[in-house]
């Protein structure tokens, strides 16, 4: 929690403390005049006039009546008021972490494409350093493409995304995710591919490289470098599921549900080791969701974690 949020819950704090003392402060001051009242009456009605008699704890029960109520309204609605300023600071701080990721994530690939072409025009160039300049801005473009594909998919989430189910074999679909994982962001990786010799399911060919693209781009950032990352899958008689395993620092329990929050990253960005925007699980989630499927995150042994995406037989 960044110091601005920080200030801003406890002045929040504060001003409800000061809130509740004033309430607490004048009905102790009704109270006390109430007693005072009850005292004048009984001594009135002492000197004669009995129409002046009231039971000594009426007024008491009616004050104490109404100020619970309104005690009862206030306290409602200052917590609904401080768990909507809670999650409008989560949210700023989570945006401005995506503006610092996505800035930073967009810098990378064009410099390197302008260094390319720079590179390319200067005279002298062999065969092979143009043809090695040519490979590499070209793998920078495709992670420029694949940044913008996120950054749509996240926006098109927010307003329902269409699936359109097709029956297709969803081992040459992995295979060909796999061999551009091998060959962009996942260069640093060895993928392991455990699929059947085929496996016919019924799903949006778009959808499923979305969401086997984001699993093996999130395995690869969190893994240590060298490291293998599994694509595997498998169908039973009432689902089938793609499930990606990695040798990363697996995922803490108080976050196995956050990660798939559109722009959360554990973290600040100014710290963060990890390369990316908060939008790849989210995107994941969506679309899965979308499909009528549901994804998960659990602990691989010795350590790693492990993302399945379940989907039901249509």
């Amino acid at each position: 929690m960044d110091r601005r949020r920080r200030s801003t819950l406890w002045l929040f704090s504060g001003l409800t403390v000061y809130i509740l003392a004033q309430f607490v402060w004048w009905a102790v001051l009704l109270l006390r005049r109430n007693e005072e009242l009850n005292i004048l009456r009984a001594r009135l009605a002492s000197a004669g006039d009995p129409a002046l008699v009231t039971p000594a704890r009426s007024g008491n029960l009616m004050v104490l009546g109404e100020a619970s109520v309104f005690l009862l309204l206030l306290l409602v609605v200052v917590w609904l008021t401080y768990r909507s300023v809670r999650n409008d600071l989560r949210l700023a701080s989570a945006q401005r972490n995506f503006l610092l990721a996505v800035t930073h994530e967009l810098r990378t690939p064009i410099a390197a494409v302008k260094l390319q072409l720079q590179t390319l025009d200067r005279p002298g160039i062999s065969d092979a350093q143009r043809n090695a300049l040519i490979v590499t801005a070209s793998q920078e473009a495709d992670r420029l493409a694949l940044l913008t594909e996120k950054v749509l998919l996240a926006a098109s989430g927010e307003e329902g995304i269409g699936a359109r189910p097709a029956l297709i074999d969803l081992c040459p679909l992995a295979r060909s995710v796999a061999q551009q994982a091998s060959r962009t962001y996942a260069a640093d990786h060895r993928i392991l591919l455990e699929l059947p010799h085929r496996m016919d399911v019924m799903a949006d060919p778009q959808i499923l490289r979305s969401v086997l693209e984001n699993l093996l781009e999130n395995a690869a950032k969190y893994s240590p470098k060298g490291s293998e990352i599994t694509l595997r899958a498998q169908q039973d008689e009432g689902a089938w599921q793609v499930s990606v395993l990695d040798l990363g620092p697996g995922v803490p329990l108080p976050e196995r549900e956050r990660i798939f929050e559109r722009f959360y990253r554990s973290g600040s960005e100014e710290t963060r080791e990890q390369p990316g925007t908060g939008l790849g699980l989210y995107i994941v989630k969506r679309l899965v969701e979308r499909c009528g499927g549901r994804i998960g995150v659990s602990d691989r042994q010795p350590h790693g974690a492990i993302f399945t995406a379940s989907f039901p037989h249509v």
